[in-house]
């Protein structure tokens, strides 16, 4: 089954002294899950990221980027708004996904807030506190974790 993940950035960065990749800026406790997983071999291939950052909005989560301090509130969200679904919208057209999965807080939902009815691709929202998502993202990214786990 092919997924995309929707990761929202981190307040926690690396300070690189040249643009890096995204995965690499960003050091926050979900790209901590990712990037073990990486480091393991146990990131499941039929998994996309990409990511939702509060000052470049939809990015990939290749692209090069320099350290930041931009922080997603209700203004942010509704400002990039209509550029982030129409960035995601475009994705979904140009690849087959079964599923897109989100694992984002609020603010940074608030950015993608009725894409449910605007696309024929199912969505996924990983709910619960920083703990219970982290646990259900490590489920649902690495291969070895059983199928059956769902992002709710």
């Amino acid at each position: 089954m092919q997924t995309l993940l929707v990761q929202s950035c981190s307040k926690s960065k690396r300070e690189p002294s040249e643009p890096v990749p995204a995965l690499e800026l960003y050091s926050g406790y979900y790209y901590k899950i990712i990037k073990k997983a990486k480091r393991e071999d146990d990131f499941d291939p039929n998994i996309d990221i990409c990511i939702l950052s509060a000052k470049h909005g939809l990015i990939d989560s290749d692209t090069n980027l320099s350290f930041y301090d931009k922080k997603m509130d209700s203004g942010r969200a509704l400002e990039i708004r209509d550029e982030v679904k129409e960035a995601l919208k475009s994705r979904l057209h140009a690849h087959t996904y079964d599923e897109v999965l989100i694992n984002m807080g609020q603010p940074y939902r608030e950015a993608i807030r009725g894409i449910e009815e605007e696309i024929d691709t199912p969505v996924h929202v990983i709910e619960g506190k920083l703990g219970e998502r982290g646990r259900k993202l490590k489920q649902r990214i690495r291969q070895s974790a059983p199928s059956s786990v769902g992002a709710d």
